[in-house]
């Protein structure tokens, strides 16, 4: 009876917490030029913790629109986490263009900005795109797992 008493009580507090926020993100976005290519660097952005970062990237004469965009393995969690982002566009032709960022959550697009970026020089065309969350969550092996634990590695 004590044991189902400890469970209620537990479940009681979990479900008066709701969706948990892992951290608050400073959303920044940087642009560097090589020549014939722009370097966007989207620090800080905040997705949902169990998403992977799906990339779009057009490029119509002297427009480029990327889209972020959640995707998931297996749904997702009930807490967000800042990623820092990198797309990398070359094969530009030298000129002043103009990229716009739109990311794609569960709650629906949200339009970031758009920014003007001059590009001088030539390179071959290529597009690559990483992602990278901005909190460690290796977890190791051996640790033991407690409410204490669980809690500390949302925060």
């Amino acid at each position: 009876m004590r044991c189902l008493n400890i469970i209620v009580v537990l479940a009681i507090a979990l479900l008066a917490a709701g969706s948990a926020q892992a951290q608050i993100c400073d959303e920044q976005v940087i642009f560097e030029t090589d020549p014939g290519t722009i370097i966007c660097r989207h620090t800080q952005t905040e997705f949902n913790c169990c998403a992977w970062i799906d990339f779009t990237v057009d490029v119509e004469g002297f427009s480029i629109s990327i889209v972020e965009a959640e995707a998931y393995e297996s749904g997702p969690c009930y807490c967000n986490c800042c990623f820092d982002n990198e797309i990398v566009i070359g094969g530009l032709e030298p000129g002043l263009y103009a990229v716009s960022i739109c990311k794609i959550r569960l709650g629906g697009p949200e339009f970031v900005g758009t920014w003007e970026v001059q590009v001088e020089g030539q390179s071959a065309p290529f597009v690559e795109t990483t992602y990278e969350p901005c909190v460690q969550t290796d977890v190791d092996d051996d640790l033991i797992w407690s409410w204490g634990t669980m809690k500390a590695l949302y925060r």
